[in-house]
């Protein structure tokens, strides 16, 4: 049965041993190779880190398994299956090749356990193994070795009906093991059954072959077999039994051999062959002892060497990036620097340039009031001293000291006459403009349509009619002039008509006046549109919201 389960294990070990490009893998498989396989154990570990920065999960497996199998082979049969169950988790495809991998690690997890005397387990993973391969050569092993499991079990019957299976084998040293343990299933079902053609062909195939693990098992089976019948001949195949296991260095066979000729020798050589029994025991357990420790030793100080690695590569990382941030705050602190003063020197501009458009802006304003507070409030006095045949001496000083008062103090706010109505204001300006030579028609000036004009709009209104009512009379030798006044919810309408000559150039409308009466408009978002009159004169529409 051993030599069955370590031929299976080598059998396993091929299966695994798949090439690929990592130098601490093929490292390993040499160490494996030559023997070496606590190397080999530890090279096989470090492969499998690798592999495991770079997500190659065929790699990770094939590490595993082939360290799971040098476990197993050595006595670690829980470290075994432990390892086998870790690489389980990454054989996830369904392809011939991961099927390979499987095949080999549920042989292994069978192997253990049988050494563990866990058959049933045995059994599952043994017909895991024979589902997944489509070598028939290893099922033919797998066959075997359910039938050493049910032989473990003492079902003698179903353990021969997978023998049967397993003798389809074009191995002649398959084929040996096999008829060994059909004898052995007779012989230790009835131990008068006639077992004895079985071993004899089974051991004279693997005289044929020089077969070392072959012979040893046949040895063992032989001299089991006399051990009732003859003594002689079960102590001289113990005999050949020990010798050959010592040739192979198999500590167990030897223990074995060693039992059966202390029992079948005389009492004088017993004590000494005692003596030897009990050292090579201790040995073993040493081995065994040793086994179960040596390969969780070697994992935790590889994963403790690859950790330290990676903590000084990652401290060395930090460094540098600690550096390369100092950097990148020096860059950033020049670039504010430089920033900051171009900032600052077109900032300077900015604000040179506004405090100059602010002059010029005051310039403008300034000139608007002197036009409009000043100019435009004189010339209508010019025009109401021409139309009226006479003149009221303290009406024409006051008004004179009113622009006299408003031109002192340009810079302020003109003052408003606060008892007189603006519809009223209104009319009063537009007629004033009105004479012999010129008739002034108001229509829709009321006092409900000011309502909700803010004083604002009031203002810059009046302003602007009266800038062009200043036009009419310098430059249009018009004779009638339309003020119509209109409103609805969101708008005031007012159409300015004329049948003077009009404005030449009406594109261009260079006039200051008519400048400023655009910007006044604009500034309460109103629009101003300047028109031919179809009928000889001017048109002008004012609209402005609310």
């Amino acid at each position: 049965m051993a030599l069955a389960l370590i031929h299976c294990s080598e059998k396993s070990k091929k299966t695994a041993s798949i090439p690929t490009k990592n130098a601490h893998y093929t490292k390993a498989g040499d160490y494996r190779d030559s023997g070496n396989y606590d190397s080999a154990f530890v090279y096989y570990n470090i492969a499998k880190n690798d592999f495991l920065k770079i997500n190659d999960t065929l790699g990770i497996t094939k590490s595993l398994i082939n360290m799971a199998i040098i476990q197993t082979d050595y006595g670690d049969f829980f470290g075994g299956i432990e390892t086998s169950l870790e690489a389980e988790k990454f054989l996830k495809n369904n392809d011939s090749i991961t099927n390979q991998l499987k095949s080999s690690n549920y042989n292994n997890l069978a192997l253990a356990n049988d050494e563990l005397e866990n058959f049933d387990n045995a059994q599952k993973y043994y017909n895991l193994a024979l589902n997944t391969t489509q070598d028939n050569e290893s099922k033919y092993i797998y066959y075997n070795n359910i039938g050493n499991t049910f032989l473990g079990l003492r079902n003698y019957q179903k353990a021969r009906e997978y023998y049967a299976r397993a003798l389809r084998t074009k191995d002649s040293i398959s084929y040996a093991r096999t008829l060994n343990n059909i004898g052995r299933s007779y012989f230790l079902e009835n131990k008068n059954a006639n077992a004895l053609p079985y071993f004899s062909k089974s051991l004279e195939i693997r005289e044929t072959k020089n077969d070392s693990w072959g012979l040893n098992s046949s040895y063992a089976t032989l001299a089991d077999y006399y051990k009732e019948k003859n003594a002689q001949k079960s102590l001289f195949y113990a005999k050949k039994m020990y010798e050959i296991a010592q040739k192979i260095n198999n500590p167990d066979d030897q223990l074995e051999a060693l039992q059966k000729i202390i029992f079948l020798e005389n009492p004088i050589k017993s004590k000494e062959l005692f003596k030897k029994y009990d050292l090579i025991r201790d040995s073993v357990q040493t081995e065994r002892n040793k086994a179960k420790n040596q390969f969780a030793l070697i994992r935790y100080e590889t994963e403790k060497k690859q950790i330290e690695n990676q903590k000084l590569k990652t401290e060395t990382v930090e460094k540098e990036n600690r550096i390369l941030r100092l950097y990148f705050l020096l860059f950033l602190l020049l670039i504010s620097i430089f920033g900051g003063y171009f900032w600052y020197q077109r900032r300077k501009k900015i604000l040179e340039l506004e405090k100059e458009r602010e002059i010029n802006n005051t310039k403008i304003k300034y000139s608007k009031k002197v036009h409009d507070v000043v100019a435009n409030g004189l010339y209508q006095t010019m025009v109401e001293l021409q139309n009226k045949e006479e003149v009221i001496k303290d009406k024409l000083l006051d008004q004179l000291e009113n622009l006299y008062e408003k031109s002192r103090d340009i810079s302020h706010e003109p003052s408003e006459d606060a008892s007189l109505e603006f519809y009223k204001k209104i009319s009063l300006m537009l007629s004033s403009y009105s004479s012999e030579e010129i008739k002034v028609i108001i229509i829709g000036n009321t006092e409900h349509l000011w309502t909700n004009i803010s004083e604002k709009k009031k203002k810059e209104l009046f302003y602007v009619l009266q800038e062009l009512m200043v036009n009419m009379k310098k430059h249009s030798f018009a004779n009638l002039v339309a003020i119509k006044f209109e409103k609805n919810l969101e708008n005031l309408f007012i159409k300015y008509t004329d049948n003077g000559v009009g404005i030449q150039d009406l594109e261009k409308k260079t006039g200051t006046g008519l400048r400023n009466t655009g910007t006044r408009i604009a500034t309460i978002d109103g629009v101003i549109n300047f028109e031919k009159n179809p009928k000889g004169g001017l048109i002008v529409t004012l609209n402005i919201p609310i």
